[in-house]
C-alpha cells in the first residue's frame, strides 16, 4: 500500500485549514435597507421616456419604470436620498427620503418599505413654473414608530439658462 498519497493529501488539507481566515463583512439584512416602490402616472400614458434618478451621498444612479409605471429600488439606512422624476414636456418632480432612524422603535430589525405615487404634470399645467424643492419628504421620526410625510407643491418661476455673449 502506498501511504505517500494520503500523507501528502493530509498535509495539503492541513495547510489550507491552518491558514488564518479573513472575516467577511456582515451581510446586509432586510433592516439595513428601505424598499421603495413608486407608481408613476403620465398624461399620455407613455412610461418609456421617464427617467428616475436616485442620488445618495452624491452618487447618482438612474432607471426607467416598467410599462405600468412601477419603479422599485432599495435605499441604504442612515442616509438622505433625493429621487428625481423626469419626463420630456413635463415638470420635474423630486422626492426626499430620509432613512435615518428607520431602525428605531418597534420596527427595529424588520423589513421597511414605502409605496407612493407620482403624477407627472405637463409643462402647460403650470407654464413657466417649477417646483421649489421636493414635492414630498419621507422621514422616519427619531425614536418613534412613525413615518412622517410632508407634501409641498410650492412653485416658483423657472430660471432660464441663456448664453451670455461678451
Amino acid at each position: 500500500m502506498n501511504l505517500r498519497l494520503p500523507i501528502a493529501l493530509a498535509l495539503l488539507l492541513a495547510t489550507f485549514t491552518l491558514q488564518p481566515a479573513q472575516a467577511a463583512p456582515p451581510a446586509r439584512t432586510a433592516s439595513d435597507k428601505l424598499s421603495v416602490i413608486a407608481w408613476l402616472d403620465a398624461a399620455n400614458g407613455r412610461m418609456d421616456d421617464i427617467i428616475v434618478e436616485v442620488e445618495v451621498n452624491g452618487v447618482k444612479d438612474w432607471g426607467r419604470p416598467n410599462a405600468e409605471g412601477r419603479v422599485e429600488f432599495q435605499l441604504p439606512a442612515d442616509q438622505v436620498a433625493l429621487i428625481h422624476f423626469r419626463k420630456p414636456g413635463h415638470i420635474t418632480k423630486s422626492v426626499q427620503v430620509d432613512t435615518h432612524h428607520m431602525q428605531d422603535g418597534a420596527y427595529k430589525g424588520k423589513r421597511r418599505s414605502i409605496d407612493f405615487g407620482v403624477r407627472m404634470e405637463t409643462e402647460s399645467t403650470l407654464p413657466g413654473q417649477v417646483f421649489d424643492g421636493p414635492v414630498g419628504i419621507f422621514d422616519f421620526a427619531d425614536g418613534a414608530d412613525d413615518l412622517s410625510v410632508q407634501v409641498d407643491r410650492h412653485v416658483v418661476p423657472a430660471t432660464r439658462k441663456q448664453t451670455i455673449v461678451f
